[in-house]
């Protein structure tokens, strides 16, 4: 092969395929699989359970030939050896053709039909060849597959891989299903066999349009190969991996072998009609593996699989409802075979996906040869107890909590048991880099992650500037954590807007340090000026206080907005250890709205040494605003005070009022204090509560005179108060005293400062 067609590099005399080449070839690896899927499909899948039961083999036998494939997987270690000395490629080719040769004698079997002992035996010894074969491609075809397969897309080639392949599988059951159907006698399940074997050769061969797969210098050879077991042999958190993958794998060749078994027995199902239903196995797995695939690309496996195990169990506890009397049986049925590929299949395909990614590439072959004996060991092994299981199951059955459990419903709980164990071991597992359990399920708790989940399908298509702004909005929009990737992308984006909406949807999202970092780094780029106050107003939205020293070196920026940002930000996330630098620059910064910030930021602090500063400003606003007929920029220093007091959110909701209609809130204000001094029932007190009426109604002229000389002259009353809030309401009394014409908001101010200082 030319080197134009090999994109590859040397590494230590062993050529090294590269990405782009391994992308380039991936068409044959989806061939492979989809004819593959159609000739498992015509054997040794339904068709085997199926033909083997019309020839009259015992349920125990039948559940024999079911575990001689994945138990003769044991003989891997003795073929490792041959694997490490030849080409994987080619050997992998070869073996996977030639085991659908060995099913030829199955269409002898008949002959024998008055004989159960021949009939058996010839399915046996196929069985057997078959799967002596498999162990030899596949013990080649899993290593090999870590070098022709990307690392970071592995999750999405599983999707692909599962979804081409559900062509074939429905077309093909579908077929069979009117084949079987149309015709009686067990010589109409020979074309379905033939068909296969000829699939089976032409799948296997396509194989060699892959590369890679040639021995490496270098790499243990003959008994060597086998010696260098011990490294994996003692590696603990691969033999975790191992019995949590063996584990799924008994449980998922148990169920998928006796699942129709159990459908043609206790609700009738026809031959035909199961072969039918059983693809919607593929369809659910390739629906699971598009769905895992995407998931794990971006947050590792532990999640993902835990996650599918956790259902596979209420699937399996949801199978001892089923039953000839429930409606719609066959909707039923279908349903189960759909959500058991979608379940157990990508589970398997997101263990496999750890593997690939945890195995040292100068080991693999011992660590997959290992891990390919293991599964065998217990999904062959306990494949052929199981069918031994249920025939002992129908004479002595299981009784639970008062009910009898048939021997199909005891096997579905024991496998259930196995599936949690499963899911313990997987989540001990060591995983660099990837989201832990709780944190993934944290990702849908909180925000719209449906929404999300759409959004990010249509921003991963061909948009404009335009379009991927808005997008890039409505992540903000979302507030779930599933949009960080995609907006920590878009912090790359060659349009300025782009990254300028990402910036502040980051900010809408739960905080993680993926987010924090990415705000963090948007805070060093020089010379935009609206990035980094768009970071540091996103990083107070998410109250990141570990970024505080960050934030604060734009304390002494020389540009005002950076400065007031930041002091809004650091207020935000309540870093006290900055409050000292904030009250000076209160006083001290020359740009007005730099000391409005410093006034917001003291106000979250809720800083009662501040109030002195706050009401100098005020006093120098209150001045300058009594000539501006816009808004009163002295409201800020109000909302400050407010906050500090504990009375935000009645300040703001009466000024709102106030606001809207004059006059409609501050006269009732004033009409509570004095109630609150009648209860008092001095003289004193009633006279207080006549100028308190007078001022009330003096309000609806529009001066605030008067009412604020009546709120002034309740003095002595907070200074005999012993509430705690009395010195710092003290305090703004005394600070605005001399306000000629106070604006309404400071009166609802002081009117909701003064009311609990009286009633105390």
């Amino acid at each position: 092969m030319s080197s134009r067609d090999e994109a590859i590099g040397s590494s230590g005399g062993h050529e090294v395929q590269s990405d782009y080449d391994k992308l380039r070839r991936l068409p044959y690896l989806y061939t492979f699989n989809v004819l593959n899927t159609a000739a498992l499909l015509c054997t040794v899948s339904t068709p085997l359970a199926l033909y083997a039961a019309e020839l009259g083999v015992p349920k125990d036998r039948i559940g024999l030939l079911g575990g001689i494939m994945p138990f003769a997987q044991v003989l891997c270690i003795a073929f490792l050896p041959l694997v490490m000395q030849f080409s994987q490629r080619i050997t992998s080719a070869l073996a996977y053709g030639g085991r659908y040769l060995f099913l030829l004698p199955w269409l002898a079997a008949p002959l024998f039909l008055g004989t159960p002992d021949i009939v058996f035996w010839i399915l046996f010894g196929s069985m057997t060849l078959f799967s002596i074969s498999r162990t030899v491609a596949e013990t080649a075809l899993w290593p090999w597959s870590q070098e022709y397969t990307p690392k970071q897309v592995r999750g999405r080639i599983s999707g692909i891989t599962s979804l081409l392949v559900l062509p074939a599988a429905l077309l093909g059951s579908l077929a069979i299903q009117l084949w079987l159907d149309s015709r009686t006698g067990i010589d109409r399940f020979f074309p379905v066999i033939v068909i296969g074997v000829m699939l089976g050769l032409v799948s296997a061969f396509t194989l060699l349009g892959l590369g890679g797969g040639k021995p490496r210098p270098g790499s243990a050879r003959g008994l060597d190969a086998i010696k260098a077991m011990r490294t994996p042999i003692r590696d603990g958190n691969f033999w975790l991996y191992l019995y949590s993958s063996g584990t799924q794998f008994f449980v998922y060749t148990v169920v998928n072998l006796f699942l129709v078994l159990y459908f043609r027995e206790r609700l009738g199902i026809s031959s035909g009609q199961l072969v039918l239903m059983a693809a919607f196995i593929p369809v659910g797995g390739a629906a699971g593996a598009l769905i895992s695939g995407w998931f794990v690309d971006r947050y590792g496996t532990r999640a993902i699989r835990i996650t599918l195990q956790g259902l596979q169990v209420v699937l399996l506890f949801c199978l001892l409802l089923v039953n000839d009397r429930l409606p719609g049986v066959h909707v039923i049925a279908g349903a189960i075979f759909f959500l058991f590929g979608l379940l157990f299949q990508s589970s398997i395909s997101v263990g496999g996906i750890y593997m690939l990614n945890y195995v040292p590439p100068a080991q693999k072959e011992n660590y997959m040869t290992l891990a390919y004996a293991t599964d065998g060991i217990i999904g062959g092994g306990v494949t052929f107890l199981a069918g031994m299981l249920l025939n002992f199951l129908e004479v002595q059955p299981v009784t639970l909590f008062g009910t009898t459990l048939g021997s199909y419903e005891t096997l579905f709980v024991v496998s259930a048991v196995a599936v949690v164990s499963s899911a313990i071991a997987f989540g001990l597992l060591k995983e660099e880099g990837a989201t832990g359990v709780r944190d993934f399920f944290g990702q849908f708790r909180r925000g719209s992650p449906i929404r999300a989940l759409l959004s990010i399908h249509r921003y991963g298509a061909l948009t404009s500037e335009e379009r991927r702004r808005e997008l890039t909005y409505g992540f903000g929009g979302t507030r779930s954590a599933l949009v960080k990737e995609e907006l920590i992308a878009a912090l790359s984006d060659p349009s300025f807007d782009v990254r300028h909406e990402a910036i502040q949807s980051l900010g809408h999202l739960p905080p993680s340090p993926a987010v924090i970092r990415a705000l963090e780094s948007m805070l060093t780029y020089e010379g935009l000026v609206e990035l980094q106050y768009a970071a540091l107003a996103s990083l107070g939205r998410i109250k990141s206080r570990d970024s505080g020293h960050r934030v604060a070196h734009f304390l002494d920026s020389p540009n005002p907005l950076l400065r007031a940002r930041a002091m809004r930000t650091l207020g935000d996330i309540r870093d006290d250890t900055w409050l000292p630098r904030i009250r000076t620059l209160l006083l001290d910064d020359p740009e007005i709205d730099c000391r409005l910030a410093a006034v917001s930021a003291l106000g979250k602090f809720r800083d009662h040494r501040s109030i002195d500063g706050l009401l100098g400003i005020y006093r120098q606003l209150a001045g300058d605003d009594a000539g501006l007929s816009g808004e009163p920029r002295s409201k800020v220093v109000l909302l400050a005070l407010a906050k500090i007091l504990d009375l935000e959110e009645s300040f703001s909701r009466e000024w709102r009022r106030e606001e809207k209609v004059v006059g409609y809130r501050l006269p009732n204000l004033l009409d509570r204090l004095r109630n609150a001094l009648r209860r008092r029932s001095t003289e004193e007190s009633e006279q207080h509560s006549r100028l308190l009426t007078k001022a009330a109604v003096a309000l609806s002229t529009g001066s605030t005179g008067e009412a604020f000389a009546a709120l002034q002259s309740l003095r002595s009353y907070v200074a005999a108060s012993g509430h705690a809030a009395a010195p710092s309401v003290l305090q703004i009394m005394d600070g605005t005293r001399d306000i000629a014409q106070p604006h309404r908001a400071l009166l609802i101010l002081l009117s909701l400062a003064l009311r609990p200082v009286l009633s105390a």
